[in-house]
């Protein structure tokens, strides 16, 4: 069983994917975070998360807890619903203050796995938008241009709407004064002969595995190790896990996941090099 601060370590490291700004989006590092004040990391008390929390909501804990535990940022407010009247109409993530230079962020946390494909094209978009679509997550129902324009038409701009302001006004959070940042971490997974490739707009560590396609992976036999993390585990590094699979039950089982309607992360120990491989295999 894998540790909860093994997880947390696992969130910590994660790639930002893109580094500086992109289209007019500005990156907050979890690097940011000053915890040189710790002595020993295992006794740390971490979150408590209840099971079966999913992804996204465990990275949502974990930033929190990086916030807290920092020596040089204060937690105001986390995970603020914005209402009109009776209706929710949305949620600011975080806002923290920087202790010595006063100075206050909204970040919106955003934690994502993606594939990249080459082959997308999308005419009606701008160069880079072009470039950016071709991120798509594993079960192609999200993609990284549609997260952007969320971001930059909803998400952000949310802060900025009345009932953002008289929420914040009555934590004594002067509006006009927050600058706004995206954490903005992912894990892509690229063709297996681009890995010489020089990817625009995008951090090359943001690169952590490869994908195939369910007709090249049915063609793919090994005698290595094959294992299924569960979707809480995706972003550990991989290792054994207590149940392993030949490449005949792992192909059975992918082919079984992907009528379901959901692309496997797999984990490939090679047996020749005692080395693991992590790859998505989609439709």
């Amino acid at each position: 069983m894998t540790s909860n601060y093994a997880r947390f370590k696992a969130f910590y490291k994660t790639a930002s994917l893109w580094s500086g700004e992109l289209l007019g989006l500005e990156q907050f590092y979890l690097s940011n975070f000053n915890f040189d004040h710790l002595d020993n990391e295992e006794s740390l008390e971490l979150p408590v998360i209840p099971q079966g929390t999913v992804l996204g909501k465990r990275a949502e804990y974990f930033f929190k807890f990086c916030v807290e535990k920092s020596n040089n940022y204060k937690l105001l407010l986390s995970n603020i619903q914005i209402f009109k009247g009776k209706v929710t109409i949305g949620e600011l993530d975080y806002i923290i203050k920087h202790k010595r230079t006063n100075t206050v962020i909204h970040i919106e946390l955003v934690y994502k796995f993606y594939i990249y494909q080459p082959k997308i094209e999308a005419d009606q978009f701008s160069e880079i938008h072009q470039e950016l679509f071709k991120y798509k997550g594993p079960n192609g129902r999200d993609n990284l241009v549609r997260k952007l324009k969320h971001l930059k038409e909803h998400q952000l701009p949310l802060l900025y709407s009345e009932e953002a302001r008289e929420t914040l006004e009555s934590h004594q959070i002067d509006i006009s004064k927050v600058k706004q940042q995206v954490c903005y971490l992912a894990h892509v997974f690229i063709p297996q002969h681009l890995w010489p490739h020089k990817f625009e707009y995008i951090n090359k560590n943001s690169i952590v595995g490869y994908y195939f396609n369910y007709s090249a992976f049915a063609k793919a036999e090994t005698d290595n190790l094959y294992f299924l993390p569960e979707k809480y585990a995706w972003k550990m590094s991989p290792q054994e896990l207590p149940v392993s699979y030949t490449y005949k039950k792992v192909l059975e089982l992918t082919e079984e996941s992907l009528e379901r309607g959901f692309a496997p992360l797999i984990w490939m120990l090679v047996s020749s090099t005692n080395s693991f491989e992590r790859f998505f295999v989609v439709k």
